[in-house]
């Protein structure tokens, strides 16, 4: 299998995972407030991480390497765009929300541009809007309530999101996605962790009442180890052969499949003008896949 197909797979299949953890974070928040749950599923995922790294089976080697590029990637997912995208949604609705996170293809599309020198053709100008406009065809029903603060907010989550993928890429040649996808969560679980100790002025008993939750249990389990291990693994690995303009554009396939999980597992309806979305966006996708990959950058001596 070429490196580019199997990267493509990875990146299915990583936002695939993600598409479902809508469905999972709203089974958790049921029993913890949306930064209890963070932090736990932050620790869940730097606790297993860990225990990939002890048993030797994994690439981690962090000693003598410039940790800064590493450091801004945590910095920016996940904790910036997890901050940007909760109080992004408090303030405005999730229909606008979810058309606003339809704009990371496009911003991708121009960091990828701008920093990586990564070329851009008519075809993944073309996906990209496209996809945005499946998107806003998914999200049928009025875009709710709309503040110029949540909008800005959400703005920052856009930038955080195209961000992340093309700091990623940039030191995809100096740090395995193991090492990138374990700095990552290293940062979310120490910012979570204090954060809702403080919201809760440092009454655990709301950890402990959240644990004892079976439902909480299971949602944190596929948010930290399949959601965030397994989902960042996948997309980590994946743009390091694929562009930040192309791997942005699979980032609308989440919506696709939140969707399909909220019809067939909350049996919400389901409109025609939604159905023309989800094709709208698997198009632009696959539109997007048979663009040649881009060469992972190289390193500088």
């Amino acid at each position: 299998m070429k490196a580019s197909t199997r990267a493509t797979l990875m990146a299915l299949t990583g936002y695939s995972i993600w598409g479902f953890s809508f469905l999972f974070s709203k089974l958790a928040m049921g029993s913890a407030s949306p930064l209890v749950m963070l932090a736990v599923r932050f620790a869940v995922s730097f606790l297993t991480l860990n225990l990939l790294a002890l048993s030797g089976k994994v690439n981690f080697h962090l000693r003598g390497k410039p940790l800064g590029p590493l450091l801004l990637l945590g910095f920016v997912q996940p904790v910036l765009y997890f901050i940007c995208e909760t109080y992004g949604i408090a303030l405005t609705s999730s229909s606008f929300a979810g058309v606003m996170i339809g704009l990371v293809p496009v911003v991708g599309l121009v960091f990828g541009r701008l920093f990586l020198k990564e070329s851009c053709t008519l075809r993944q100008v073309i996906c990209a809007v496209a996809s945005i406009a499946g998107v806003m065809m998914t999200t049928v029903g009025g875009l709710g309530n709309i503040s110029l603060p949540g909008t800005l907010i959400l703005m920052g989550a856009v930038l955080c999101a195209a961000l992340f993928n093309t700091i990623s890429r940039s030191i995809s040649q100096q740090f395995s996605a193991f090492e990138r996808t374990y700095v990552m969560f290293a940062l979310g679980s120490v910012v979570y962790v204090i954060i809702a100790v403080a919201e809760n002025r440092r009454d655990l008993s709301v950890f402990a009442a959240a644990l004892s939750s079976p439902g909480f249990l299971i949602a944190v389990f596929y948010l930290s180890v399949l959601s965030s291990v397994v989902g960042f693994l996948l997309i980590n690995s994946a743009v390091s052969e694929l562009s930040v303009g192309k791997i942005c554009i699979f980032n609308n396939f989440v919506t696709v499949i939140s969707v399909l999980a909220g019809i067939f597992i909350m049996k919400d309806s389901f409109t025609a003008l939604q159905l023309l979305g989800i094709v709208i966006i698997i198009l632009s996708v696959v539109g997007v896949s048979y663009q040649k990959s881009m060469p992972a950058p190289a390193e500088k001596e």
